[in-house]
């Protein structure tokens, strides 16, 4: 089973878009770190959030000692350069030294985790996973899709509407899941 790394805006948008419920039935392993969950701090989203910790579905560690050096030499190296914060860079070291992919919404981490040879993907990596999975039909998965356009505006509104659009265009349309 495929191991991934939550950053904060991904649980968030889950939890705006009520898809944090479907986590528990994909063929994923989701992993995040302590300072990533101490981020969430909307009432609702933090208690779907705990939920999936509580249920085994969204395991939280901990940086070691080690990985800590890490990401305060990557702090001290970035500073002035880009805009990541210490957690934004701890879910960059935890990924790259498992060599498990990163789920991220926000750009700069991205490019610098492809830079550091990090298998990234975003919020439309997990859609199509559910969709893959068998747990929403195209129909829900529009749905769901428009709802994250609303809930986020910093989503890749294009690559977002082109999904649709496919959808829409008769690739599960209907009752039964793709």
């Amino acid at each position: 089973m495929e191991i991934v790394v939550n950053d904060t805006n991904i649980l968030i948008d889950l939890a705006k878009a009520d898809l944090l419920r479907l986590c528990p039935l994909m063929s994923l392993e989701f992993h995040t770190l302590d300072v990533i969950v101490e981020e969430v701090e909307d009432y609702e989203q933090r208690r779907a959030v705990d939920e999936l910790v509580a249920e085994g579905t969204l395991k939280v560690r901990s940086l070691s000692g080690k990985q800590m050096m890490t990401v305060m030499e990557k702090v001290e190296a970035y500073e002035g350069k880009c805009n990541l914060s210490p957690e934004d860079i701890s879910v960059l070291v935890y990924a790259k030294e498992n060599d498990f992919r990163l789920l991220t919404g926000d750009k700069t981490l991205r490019t610098k985790a492809i830079d550091d040879g990090v298998t990234v993907s975003g919020i439309l990596y997990l859609t199509d996973r559910m969709l893959d999975d068998n747990l929403v039909t195209a129909e829900e998965m529009i749905s769901i899709l428009q709802r994250l356009l609303t809930v986020n505006k910093r989503l890749p509104k294009k690559s977002i509407e082109e999904r649709i659009k496919e959808l829409k265009e008769g690739k599960g349309i209907g009752s039964e899941p793709l």
